[in-house]
């Protein structure tokens, strides 16, 4: 058998000629290894058939475009194993023929058919082009397909974010990173912090794409100031606009609202909340619960516009008040609803209609207006 014509191996500083390296490599076959432990990659160097100092190893495609190198202070080549140990390797990836990912470590294998590299021991990758940083303790390296796998007490940043998780898998031609295991990202402007268990980062749509529950919170002066709640949610980081699917929650602190849909938009920056589906907004202070076909929020004025089958219910006092569209003042409690009102309270009994109403659900106060003339209907309470 005889090496792979696109795998070469580069040592520089020795007097041994590359013809008897290619002797003692001769006989090699390629095969399948398993994870090798940690414990097999710091055995000692008795179990090397050859030592050398200041090596390269390099692999290139049939057309001889790079693909993958590998510089290293020491390799020590295992015959009965079929791979070169290295010390403190500098690995270089390409994509296209250009330089993509740099990784050191202290220690690897680089397996005989060239298609697997085991890292192990202060693992940095450097995702140039994005200047994305990766951490761990253990690198698998499948250079074939161009995936690089880091596992152990993950970190990855950016100059937007930092993440932390148990494993990130970096795929080179699909240009993505996926996050699994006590996934962990802080945003740093504005102060978010996302909470999952997967989490996939397209790099060149700029998006974060959870497909398991997940947990956001919004700070502000260190403190949470907003909490949200999904099954599956998208993350645009250049807009900044979270979209959040399948038993949605929001809850703000200040003042006490959970907000509930099945698909919600949230743009952060503009703090605004659009549900295109079926919304239920709680007023937890008032208990004043609202419910409508579709809504949207804006906390900085803390108004809400919910239309279609307006439902709108003060749990204290039993009133119910029904329209087309529903505006919703929540620093005042306050509202404005139009189209086919229907207004009814149950203690003293009453009801009323209307094309119109403003009025204040807290303190059953109701206007109904329709055509010239006003229906004012106003409950003192006991």
């Amino acid at each position: 058998m005889k090496i792979p014509n696109n795998y070469f191996y580069y040592f520089q500083n020795s007097s041994i000629l590359l013809s008897l390296l290619v002797t003692l490599f001769l006989g090699i076959t390629a095969c399948n290894q398993q994870n090798q432990s940690q414990e097999n990659i710091s055995n000692e160097v008795k179990e090397s058939d050859l030592t050398l100092n200041d090596v390269t190893l390099e692999e290139a495609s049939e057309a001889g475009e790079i693909l993958w190198r590998v510089k290293s202070k020491q390799a020590a080549y295992v015959k009965n194993q079929e791979l070169v140990r290295v010390t403190k390797p500098e690995g270089e990836l390409f994509r296209d023929g250009k330089l993509a990912y740099k990784i050191t470590a202290l220690q690897g294998e680089v397996y005989q058919d060239g298609d697997r590299i085991l890292l192990i021991e202060e693992i940095e990758v450097y995702d140039i082009h994005n200047q994305i940083i990766i951490r761990g303790k253990q690198l698998e390296w499948l250079t074939e397909p161009g995936i690089i796998i880091v596992r152990n007490n993950i970190t990855g940043n950016n100059e937007q974010l930092q993440a932390s998780a148990q494993m990130a898998k970096v795929i080179s031609l699909e240009k993505r990173i996926e996050f699994y295991d006590q996934v962990v990202v802080m945003f740093k402007e504005p102060v978010l912090k996302i909470q999952t268990d997967q989490l996939f980062w397209e790099i060149d749509k700029k998006k974060l794409i959870a497909n398991k529950p997940i947990k956001i919170e919004e700070l502000k002066d260190q403190k949470v100031i907003g909490i949200a709640y999904g099954e599956e949610s998208e993350f645009n980081l250049e807009s900044q606009i979270a979209t959040m699917k399948k038993n949605v929650q929001l809850l703000r602190i200040n003042p006490k609202i959970q907000i509930s849909s099945d698909l919600m938009i949230w743009n952060m920056p503009q703090d605004l909340i659009d549900s295109p589906g079926p919304i239920t907004v709680l007023e937890k202070g008032e208990k004043v619960v609202l419910q409508a076909n579709k809504g949207q929020g804006n906390f900085q004025k803390n108004t809400f516009v919910l239309s279609g089958d307006v439902v709108g219910v003060g749990q204290q006092n039993q009133a119910q008040l029904n329209s087309d569209r529903l505006t919703w003042y929540s620093n005042n409690q306050t509202f404005e609803a139009e189209g086919n009102v229907f207004y009814r309270q149950v203690d003293p009994p009453f009801n009323v209609r209307g094309p119109r109403a403003v009025g204040q659900l807290k303190n059953e106060k109701v206007i109904i207006q329709g055509g010239n003339s006003n229906v004012v209907t106003e409950i003192i309470p006991q």
